[in-house]
């Protein structure tokens, strides 16, 4: 491994378990390094990326900024200039193990195919962890690192739809709602479930479309659902079409904010920024900070 001597006296984490424990998107953080410069992981002979802890303490303090309303383009001066506070967890291997302690517990539930045991687990998980930790740090792992094949995986995948859409439907009268429309489709399916779940949390009723209608039935349904918000949530980079056409005309032809959820926020921050469509971002805290300040009228970027 190609590594300077100070690397060679820490130790060093592959870009899958620095995505685990921030909840960052490996999309997202491989953005932020080659279109920002926010991060210089280490490299293997192979070219794969390594983070120490000094850098997985970074991309929190990228995370803090943007949730106090920073572009992301923005924070890497702020943190280089040392304006930055200092973090609110010092980062250490028995984090990880922690997060690996519910992984085992979960993954053995699955490999026994007890869907008791897992329901137990996951209730107990539910319980006694933060919730945005729970989803982005061990739940979304578990999921993304099943064999695509295995019957682990299905009974997986079928577990956490249903839980995570029954949380994410719950309504109550008297709280305003968020349109969240998936543009892309059933393979993103589960993230979109987590950015439900979490909007949820602000105390917000949702009505959730698995993948996006046609522009002129949609203007409709914003306008007679009375939503607050419209929320657009994509992992990938959207199209040129959606981008240039779609996107402007639904800005404009409705009432209520347009915001931009998932890892097109970091993929696509200049284009959004020029159209005036908020970015909430990835599934984490600072999504549903923004949603937030979105809401009360104080988040316009």
């Amino acid at each position: 491994m190609n590594q300077p001597p100070e690397a060679a006296r820490q130790t060093l984490y592959p870009i899958r378990e620095v995505a685990r424990l921030t909840g960052v998107n490996p999309i997202t953080l491989r953005a932020w390094e080659r279109r920002y410069g926010l991060l210089v992981p280490h490299r293997t002979d192979g070219g794969h990326r390594l983070y120490s802890l000094q850098d997985i303490e970074r991309v929190r303090s990228v995370t803090q900024w943007i949730a106090r309303g920073v572009p992301v383009s923005k924070v890497a001066g702020i943190l280089d200039r040392g304006d930055v506070d200092e973090p609110e967890v010092v980062l250490d291997d028995a984090a990880f193990s922690r997060y690996d302690f519910w992984l085992q517990r979960l993954d053995q539930a699955l490999l026994q195919g007890d869907p008791l045991l897992l329901e137990r687990l996951y209730a107990q998980l539910m319980t006694e962890v933060p919730l945005v930790t729970a989803l982005v740090s061990i739940l979304r792992p578990l999921h993304r690192r099943q064999s695509a094949s295995s019957a682990s995986a299905a009974l997986l995948d079928s577990f956490l739809r249903a839980r995570l859409a029954q949380r994410a439907g719950h309504l109550e009268s008297g709280q305003v709602t968020l349109l969240l429309i998936n543009l892309q489709g059933r393979e993103a399916e589960l993230d979109l479930l987590m950015v439900a779940v979490l909007l949820r949390e602000i105390g917000v009723n949702l009505l959730v479309l698995g993948e996006a209608p046609d522009l002129g039935t949609l203007l409709p349904l914003v306008e007679h659902s009375a939503a607050a918000a419209l929320v657009l949530f994509s992992e990938q980079s959207l199209e040129r079409r959606l981008l240039t056409q779609s996107l402007p005309r639904l800005n404009q032809g409705v009432a209520c904010p347009v915001a931009m959820a998932g890892s097109c926020c970091a993929l696509q921050e200049e284009e959004f920024a020029e159209l005036g469509v908020s970015r909430l971002g990835e599934a984490g805290q600072a999504l549903m900070d923004r949603a937030r300040q979105m809401l009360a009228g104080r988040f316009d970027a």
